[in-house]
């Protein structure tokens, strides 16, 4: 059964507040011994990955794939399992806690369905390329259960922070997969380009691109959500797509996290012509615009389920997804947001904002 898109949406937004809320508890509401002690998660790591979790888990995957989540999404990983009912409050409201949900998916240490331990930063993503060559091993033993048939195989998927390609791993293991025939092995890139060292170098993507295509992988570039695809399709359009291509990484980010009247400023003196451009822009308001130029292609459910959907075969797919990091939160491209936490009163906002009433956050349906 396919998921309405609206159920989609719904999801992702009880998985963009769930993660956000259990990194808040953690470091603002929970008792702690010196309160001046962070205890720390990524909830705009979290929030960058919310719609490629929801679009893989409720949309395409079936139960013999296998996943590898990239570690700082766990929050939004094990929110996800709370949703459906494989994981605790308690654990929750005691994440990175001693017995609570773990800080990176652990097969050990949490009670969800953690297939790949992902705590060092770099290994859950080879660990899958290095799955499926173990898995075509199998498969071609008669007295394994893949063999026999009794077993159908899967995808090993990986969901990557772009700054985790910068592990040398990585690439090993990408030889070793071309000289081994991989096979039925997706890597999902979530390209919010920020990091923990700064803004992702500019032009990543197109060395990322050439160097999968080198070793035989399919690469789908995800980089406009549908209603910037619908947008560009305007009188003027093709300017506005244009300057989205020629913009900085870091300017980019930037005018996000200013919101839309510096997104109104940045674009009427940049490409505003008293005409078809203008009106493009003009016709929108402030919250609309600022909700078109956060609709890149990872971060639309729309484009990442078609993208999902085309790769029907085994040929090895990377797919490269712009996304905002701290999409949908007032963290959204603020240049300290890697390990930024939001404030008590920004908390009190985006909870109105996502009309969760006091008393109801951890309510599986609050809000919906």
């Amino acid at each position: 059964m396919t998921l309405p898109i609206e159920t989609l949406k719904a999801l992702e937004q009880r998985l963009l507040w769930l993660s956000a809320w259990t990194v808040h508890n953690a470091n603002h509401l929970r008792e702690k011994r010196d309160d001046d002690v962070k205890v720390g998660g990524h909830q705009a790591s979290c929030a960058s990955m919310v719609s490629i979790l929801t679009a893989l888990y409720f949309h395409v995957l079936r139960p013999e794939d296998r996943v590898a989540v990239k570690p700082h999404a766990a929050p939004v990983f094990h929110a996800m399992h709370y949703l459906m009912g494989n994981q605790t409050r308690e654990k929750l409201e005691n994440f990175r806690g001693y017995g609570g949900a773990q800080s990176y998916p652990s097969r050990t240490k949490d009670i969800d369905d953690v297939d790949f331990s992902t705590g060092s930063v770099g290994l859950g993503v080879a660990e899958t390329a290095f799955a499926s060559m173990i898995q075509d091993y199998l498969i071609a033993r008669p007295w394994t259960e893949l063999g026999s048939g009794a077993r159908k195989p899967g995808r090993m998927v990986a969901l990557v922070g772009d700054a985790e390609l910068d592990e040398g791993n990585v690439y090993e293991c990408l030889q070793e997969g071309w000289k081994h025939g991989l096979r039925n092995t997706w890597w999902i890139i979530d390209y919010n380009r920020q990091s923990l060292d700064g803004v992702v170098h500019e032009g990543l993507w197109a060395r990322v691109e050439a160097i999968f295509t080198a070793f035989g992988w399919r690469v789908e570039v995800l980089r406009f959500g549908a209603l910037q695809r619908a947008a560009f399709a305007e009188p003027g359009g093709a300017r506005l797509m244009a300057w989205i291509e020629a913009c900085p990484n870091s300017l980019y980010s930037a005018l996000t996290y200013r919101g839309g009247a510096a997104w109104r400023k940045r674009l009427l003196d940049d490409i505003g012509d008293q005409g078809e451009v203008t009106a493009l822009i003009e016709r929108r308001s402030d919250a609309e615009l600022s909700t078109l130029m956060n609709n890149l292609g990872g971060q639309c459910l729309e484009t990442l389920c078609e993208a999902f959907d085309r790769a029907k075969d085994e040929t090895p797919t990377v797919f490269l997804a712009y996304t905002i990091k701290g999409w949908g939160t007032p963290l959204a491209g603020h240049k300290d947001n890697h390990s930024g936490l939001m404030t008590k009163a920004q908390m009190a906002e985006f909870q109105t904002l996502m009309g969760i009433a006091e008393g109801e956050e951890w309510e599986t349906l609050a809000g919906l």
